[in-house]
Formats: structure tokens, sequence, C-alpha cells
């Protein structure tokens, strides 16, 4: 499977993901999928054989360093709902030790404007994090997402699930966001 280098901003990249990258993604259940987890590594090979992780409406990203080429964590991308035209985003830092420094928001902004640029009827890429975990919230406003909402009682885990914050960025915020950077 090709494993290209997506974007790239000098200091993270994101790339395809690669079949010697399974191991340490299968350590995260959820990096690279949401409908099942990813932590059997014969499983994770099987989804991977059949499309690479890279399909129109769900796909997965390695985030990399790129001085050391070294692999921080992935993002993952799906269909929103089948109403929404749309994708939602999820992403993860494997090691807290590479958290809190910028990794998170370099990638996300890269990986969100590589799927504006060469999707042209995406329409909408959304996150939905838990209310309580304010760095996730704080990287999805770097990046230009705006919280729409609360979904209440519809957060991840077991038992009662977390209020949800709801976050989108859309075609019109990517191009405006572009103008501005540019100064076009």
């Amino acid at each position: 499977m090709e494993t290209a280098e997506i974007a790239n901003d000098g200091h993270v990249a994101i790339r395809r993901v690669a079949g010697d990258d399974l191991v340490m993604i299968a350590q995260h259940p959820y990096s690279v999928t949401v409908t099942e987890p990813g932590d059997d590594i014969e499983r994770l090979g099987q989804i991977y054989g059949k499309s690479g992780l890279w399909r129109e409406y769900a796909a997965a990203v390695a985030i990399v360093d790129v001085s050391t080429g070294r692999m921080l964590g992935t993002i993952h991308c799906y269909r929103a709902a089948p109403a929404i035209h749309g994708l939602e985003l999820g992403y993860l830092i494997h090691d807290w030790a590479d958290r809190r420094r910028g990794v998170a928001s370099r990638a996300v902004r890269m990986f969100s404007d590589h799927l504006f640029d060469h999707r042209p009827t995406l329409y909408r890429q959304q996150l939905i994090i838990e209310v309580w975990n304010t760095p996730s919230w704080k990287v999805a406003e770097r990046c230009g997402f705006v919280r729409e909402g609360i979904l209440r009682s519809s957060g991840f885990g077991e038992g009662d699930p977390a209020d949800c914050f709801i976050y989108s960025r859309t075609r019109r915020d990517h191009e405006q966001q572009q103008v501005s950077l540019n100064g076009v």
C-alpha cells in the first residue's frame, strides 16, 4: 500500500498509514476505526489489507515527527451520518509525552485542509469532544472549528455517557481561513 506523505509543515507530517504502523496502532483500539476496536492485530491487518485504511468515506493517517520519522499518533475520519454532507474526525497522540506540544493542532489542521482541498463534495467536518477534555476542544478551536453546542449523554465508554461538545468546520470556514492566511 502507498504511504505517501500528504502534508508537512516542517515539524509534523501526515501520511497514509503503513503496514509497519499497525503494531503501534493496535495499542490504541479506536485510533483508526470507530466501528470496532483495532486492538486485534490480525483483524486490524485484514482491515488494512482491504483498503489501506483509505476509502472515500473513511480514512486514517499517521502523524509523524519530521525530524525523527517516529509516528506520534493518528487521525481518522468517517461519514458523520447518512443525512450529513460531511465527515467526523477523531485524533489521538499516542504517547502522553508528545501531547501539549502543538502536534495535534498542526496535524488536524493539515488533515482538515487536505480533505477540503481534495474532496470537492465535502462541505462539513465535525468533531465530538467530551466536555471535560479541555485540551482536545482547544485543538479544535486552534484548527478553525466552531463550537455548535452540546450533545447530552453522547460520550464514549460505558455507563452514563458524558456530555460532548460538537464542533464543525465548513468549506466556507476553510475558504475564509485560507484567504486570511494567504492575504488573498
